[in-house]
């Protein structure tokens, strides 16, 4: 169990990851990923002739109100564009951003730099940021 210091998704700890506490090494997932998760699952259960429980029907609905991404074939790549690696001057690769701060922009879908920055505040230094929302932009644009 995780104490208070442990947790708090607006810093990031000495280790590198966002402050959540026992899930800070733990994969994050936007909304529109588990939609296709669910949708999956859905399929099986049907493919085998078993129900699907209240709680499932409950949490497709929401994704599928909320999804940020309505295009299904980019979804799965969205996330993995925005954590592609970079170049420094020292010739080090890095990620742009935190897997939580890719899933919460992809989620979030801030339409300028300060909104990003109030929403997701562990972007607040992030030299990438402006390349990272002009990259959301254009699926910003197609989630209607």
């Amino acid at each position: 169990m995780s104490s208070a210091r442990e947790i708090d998704a607006a810093q990031v700890g000495p280790d590198g990851f966002v402050m959540l506490g026992d899930l800070r090494k733990r994969d994050c997932f936007h909304t529109s990923h588990i939609d296709i998760v669910l949708q999956q699952l859905q399929a099986q259960r049907s493919k085998k002739g078993r129900p699907i429980p209240d709680d499932m029907k409950k949490a497709m609905n929401y994704c599928r109100r909320f999804k940020p991404l309505k295009n299904d074939t980019n979804t799965t790549k969205a996330k993995d564009n925005l954590l592609r690696l970079v170049q420094d001057q020292h010739g080090r690769y890095f990620s742009r951003c935190l897997d939580f701060e890719a899933a919460q922009l992809l989620n979030l879908m801030p339409g300028t730099v300060e909104e990003a920055r109030k929403l997701i505040p562990t972007l607040d230094k992030n030299p990438h940021l402006d390349a990272l929302l002009k990259e959301l932009q254009p699926m910003r644009d197609r989630k209607s």
